[in-house]
């Protein structure tokens, strides 16, 4: 396999139709690349970024704070859509800033899992489509 093969990307799944993370019975989160050809993502973090810079660079910034900016970044520019998410009374919850926003707060774990995903380059590889294509064909 070249290098070309295995590190090329598709911008389709990085910027446009997203990448779908199923997780079984508790729904289904669809995100862009934390990258890649994903500029909204870049701007998005660079203009919300950008007041806690010395902060962060001092390594004095608030984490909470940050974990906050972040959780907006994510759900402006990465998570672009969901199906089956309940809030914590059980009720579907609408994808909307701010419910993306509270979920990814409530639960930490998820947000790292969601972020390590949007990280993840191989998720978004033009040859990972390929081979979903014909993983479903044989189904």
């Amino acid at each position: 396999m070249s290098f070309y093969k295995h590190f090329t990307t598709d911008k389709n799944l990085e910027s446009g139709k997203g990448v779908d993370l199923d997780y079984g019975a508790s729904g289904i989160i669809t995100i862009h690349r934390a990258g890649g050809s994903n500029q909204k993502y870049a701007k998005v973090a660079s203009a919300k970024l950008k007041p806690y810079a010395r902060q962060i660079q001092a390594k004095t910034a608030d984490v909470d704070v940050i974990n906050r900016v972040m959780a907006e970044i994510y759900a402006e520019s990465i998570i672009i859509g969901w199906s089956g998410v309940s809030g914590p009374d059980g009720k579907p919850m609408k994808f909307t800033k701010e419910n993306c926003v509270k979920l990814l707060i409530d639960l930490p774990e998820l947000f790292v899992n969601i972020q390590q995903a949007a990280d993840d380059f191989a998720l978004f590889r033009a040859e990972q489509l390929e081979e979903d294509a014909k993983n479903s064909a044989k189904s």
